[in-house]
């Protein structure tokens, strides 16, 4: 009879025990590893809030009056990372590189750029590697430009949004991206970083001047946390608008001039994320500025 009765009280034990490893086992396994599990095994808690965010939030059906546009210049390596701290927050961001330095020492692989796409962020142009377009003329800006996207489009993106290398603009290369296929181009710079009276604190929801929209200046590795939150409240708080801002590198511990610390940006996204209830929405250029996927003009040929 004891040994009837021992039985299972040890496999209740037991029981419990696995039960409970299973679900402190569950709740650090991410988001993607328990989306492959068998259907009879599902886990046993929820993952954290931050794990579940990896699908871009659904768009709502109220329109916001502050649009926040997260860009990423140059193709450089660390916006592999930075693209998952979006996805983290449910958020997508515009990646602009530059097709001819792919590959390169510091710079993203195919393969990080594809990842990027795939997770629902857009790719955009920035020329073939990087050229100040205000030194060129405007046979040469036309020819990097179009070849840069026509590179582009040749991978499978939906290439539709410009910026121009170093915000560097003139006439002619606005009349380049419009010539190339692109709906619209990014420079930097137009919006005030302080406040000043009747001062630009955002572009219009419908930018004016869609070949050459502003930006806040680039994000520096001294641009603080605090700094970055005053563009979006004072863009909430003069009527809204579409609020583009310009990242580079992104690192932990600073890299330069032209960057952002991994932590500073974390903290920021974390903090965008909620300010939904007020109006304020995270979408890519190519949402805002619209607009289908048009031809890039034939390669010329010389004779």
């Amino acid at each position: 009879m004891r040994r009837t009765l021992w039985v299972p009280v040890v496999v209740s034990t037991l029981g419990t025990l696995v039960f409970q490893g299973q679900s402190a086992h569950a709740a650090t396994t991410p988001a993607a590893a328990l989306a492959t599990r068998p259907a009879t095994t599902p886990p046993a808690i929820t993952p954290p809030a931050a794990a579940r965010l990896t699908k871009p939030k659904p768009k709502s059906t109220v329109k916001p009056t502050t649009v926040v546009a997260l860009t990423f210049d140059d193709g450089d390596r660390s916006h592999a990372m930075a693209a998952r701290l979006l996805e983290r927050y449910g958020l997508r961001g515009t990646f602009y590189v530059n097709s001819g330095d792919l590959g390169k020492k510091g710079k993203l692989t195919r393969a990080q750029l594809a990842a990027i796409a795939k997770a629902g962020h857009e790719i955009g142009g920035h020329t073939v590697n990087h050229e100040r377009l205000t030194d060129l003329g405007p046979d040469e800006q036309a020819a990097t430009i179009c070849s840069d996207r026509r590179a582009l489009l040749g991978m499978g993106y939906r290439v539709r949004t410009f910026a121009y290398p170093y915000g560097a603009v003139d006439a002619s290369a606005r009349q380049a991206a419009r010539d190339c296929g692109y709906n619209a181009a990014r420079t930097i710079g137009g919006i005030a970083t302080k406040p000043c009276g009747g001062c630009v604190v955002a572009e219009p929801a419908r930018p004016e001047r869609v070949y050459e929209i502003r930006t806040p200046g680039s994000v520096h590795d001294d641009t603080s946390l605090a700094e970055m939150k005053r563009y979006v409240i004072r863009a909430e708080q003069n009527g809204g608008g579409l609020l583009p801002l310009a990242f580079h590198m992104v690192c932990a511990k600073g890299c330069g001039s032209y960057s952002v610390r991994t932590k500073v940006l974390d903290q920021f996204l974390g903090w965008l994320a909620t300010r939904e209830r007020r109006g304020t929405a995270v979408r890519t250029i190519a949402d805002v500025t619209g607009g289908k996927v048009r031809p890039v003009p034939a390669e010329s040929v010389t004779p």
